[in-house]
């Protein structure tokens, strides 16, 4: 049971990260940043408006690295939400890579039906995401939902080798990549200046004072 004081002192602490005492950054800026820059590269490349190569470096280093850093520093801050994901998605983009990497060389090639079940499992992991997401505001579940859907799509696409599955997969992707990156302008402002300039909407379920992106 906690007085008013102590309550304030949570909300303080979840609103400014602290380590050993000291204010720190928050790791959301750059997990946000390397899911869209990492995103919008991959689905350029599904769409054909570019090769893959940018895909194996950008992903590797903005989709894997920088998202499993901001994941690792979302820890040491207590936020697990931002931990789980970021992580989830960080390791996502580093195997990834490997996959093309295979492709490329032809060694430990990856099957069509194998890369879309991996697909669906985190297809499934960004659905699960969804109800703590909803717990923050209306954009990040929304944002959370484009990432399922457009990982199912792309899964199907996977299985069928229907290439409309596909491509529905990365319009949904990219959108996702717009909202995070919407988020993301959010979150810097509020972090740098203190002002909510744009809005995120209200929170879809009840929880605890939380005013995290």
């Amino acid at each position: 049971m906690t007085d008013g004081t102590t309550n304030i002192a949570i909300t303080d602490a979840i609103r400014v990260p602290r380590t050993g005492g000291l204010r720190v950054a928050d790791p959301g800026l750059i997990g946000l940043l390397g899911f869209v820059i990492a995103t919008v590269t991959a689905q350029l490349a599904h769409l054909g408006l570019q090769d893959d190569a940018p895909v194996f470096w950008i992903g590797a280093a903005f989709g894997g690295v920088v998202q499993v850093t901001a994941g690792m520093l979302s820890y040491f801050a207590g936020d697990n939400f931002h931990f789980i994901v970021y992580n989830a998605f960080g390791w996502y983009w580093i195997v990834v890579p490997g996959f093309l990497l295979g492709e490329e060389l032809g060694f430990l090639e990856v099957t069509a039906s194998a890369r879309g079940l991996f697909t669906l499992i985190f297809a499934i992991l960004a659905l699960l995401f969804v109800p703590a997401g909803a717990a923050h505001n209306t954009v990040l579940p929304i944002t959370l939902l484009c990432v399922s859907f457009g990982l199912g799509f792309q899964a199907a696409g996977a299985f069928t080798g229907a290439e409309g599955f596909a491509i529905v997969g990365s319009v949904l992707l990219i959108a996702a990549s717009a909202l995070a990156a919407y988020l993301l302008v959010e979150k810097f402002y509020w972090r740098t200046i203190g002002r909510r300039v744009v809005p995120l909407g209200p929170p879809w379920l009840d929880s605890d004072p939380n005013p995290e992106s």
